[in-house]
């Protein structure tokens, strides 16, 4: 190890701004000289291959600025980068290294994100005109990685959207990704409360001085729930006070965001707020929820055709819950379908007590209390991040955590 490592535990602490996992000591030897050369503290040199990037990358709080890996040993090289990516943020620039000067290899690591592939034997000289470990940064050869704006809206009140938005948050936090939960409701938002959290108006401050904001700031701002990988950004406004913020300022708190998680999950609670059309410009993908109610049915419609003409397209899909129980009188799945002209992503089951009394708790839902409702917010992660193995086509995810333009 050259200088030192340090695992941050508060988000304003430095962490390591290079990481070079390399698989033989001549190239340990090589990247030892550069740093020492380049004379950088912060920096950690393992010999080991991905695996060994992968198991030590998941144990870390936070992500290095610059990680180079090496792809000996590796039989699947593609496959064993998107899972260093599920334990990596969004932000980091990834150098492979390789033995095999392969024009087809180096065009697909590009296409699935990574920022250079460099072949054995490594030199000092070649280092230095690819990483500058002052930036912590690649020389820039391809599109930086984004996280993905997820934006939930309601077709109409009480359709359960919250809930849906807050139990995904949780289950993605869980399979390692960073994430934010956004609550746009500057009204009094359920979302903090179903983490069992109160407001404190985070992101009213961010908003209102976005000129001077910058990732520890936000992070600052944001609101550690049940773990860190998983964040809440949220405000609180008084009726009737004035917005103390510009048009355009969610924008750029967006950008920001996804810089750095995986996910940023936007619950919008109130459809015609301003900030909405923000959210949605920013969204790479939105949900609609809804309930079997011919109401919801006309208002889903709508807020489809409105959402699929923003400029940035965001891929749109329709949640069918059943917050209440079962009664006569409510639109049969296939009449809703028929009704929206859109087939339904899934079908959430009404769940008698255990979700209320989580969410009234603010904890998570006890295991094996709610198994029903628990298989649809997994189908709906699986659906994020690829895990489903019966997916007709697995997409990488570092092409899923690209910004769609």
């Amino acid at each position: 190890m050259i200088g030192s490592l340090i695992k941050p535990g508060k988000s304003d602490e430095i962490a390591a701004e290079f990481v070079a996992f390399v698989a033989d000591r001549e190239s340990e030897q090589v990247l030892k000289s550069f740093v020492l050369d380049e004379a950088i503290p912060h920096t950690y040199i393992a010999v080991g291959g991905i695996e060994e990037a992968i198991a030590r990358l998941s144990s870390w709080e936070h992500s290095p600025q610059l990680l180079l890996v090496d792809l000996k040993g590796s039989e699947m090289p593609l496959s064993d980068l998107e899972r260093l990516a599920s334990v990596c943020e969004p932000s980091v620039h990834v150098v492979a290294l390789g033995e095999r000067n392969d024009v087809g290899l180096y065009r697909s690591l590009l296409g699935i994100g990574v920022r250079e592939y460099l072949v054995k034997p490594l030199t000092v000289g070649l280092l230095k005109r690819t990483v500058n470990l002052r930036t912590g940064r690649a020389m820039p050869v391809s599109q930086a990685r984004t996280g993905k704006v997820l934006a939930f809206i309601g077709a109409r009140g009480g359709v359960g959207t919250t809930t849906i938005a807050v139990n995904l948050a949780r289950k993605l936090g869980r399979s390692r990704r960073r994430l934010v939960y956004l609550d746009l409701n500057l009204h009094g938002g359920g979302g903090p409360s179903m983490f069992g959290l109160k407001s404190n108006n985070g992101l009213l401050d961010v908003l209102q001085n976005v000129h001077r904001l910058d990732p520890a700031y936000l992070e600052r701002a944001m609101q550690s729930a049940e773990d860190s990988r998983l964040l809440v950004l949220s405000g609180e406004m008084g009726w009737g006070d004035q917005r103390p913020f510009e048009e355009g300022a969610l924008t750029k708190v967006l950008d920001l965001l996804v810089s750095s998680f995986h996910y940023v999950i936007v619950d919008i609670g109130e459809r015609a707020d301003p900030l909405v059309e923000e959210a949605l410009q920013r969204a790479a993908r939105a949900y609609v929820v809804a309930d079997r109610s011919v109401h919801a049915a006309y208002e889903t419609s709508r807020l489809i055709r409105y959402i699929e003409t923003r400029n940035s397209s965001p891929a749109t899909s329709v949640v069918l819950n059943n917050p209440n129980a079962v009664a006569t009188g409510k639109v049969e799945p296939g009449d809703f379908v028929a009704s929206v002209g859109r087939p339904v992503l899934v079908e959430v089951p009404f769940e008698r007590g255990a979700l209320a009394i989580a969410e009234n708790v603010g904890v998570p839902v006890a295991d094996g209390k709610a198994q029903a409702f628990e298989q649809v917010i997994t189908r709906l992660s699986d659906d994020l991040t690829g895990s489903n193995q019966n997916a007709v086509e697995k997409v990488s995810l570092w092409q899923r955590l690209k910004l769609r333009k």
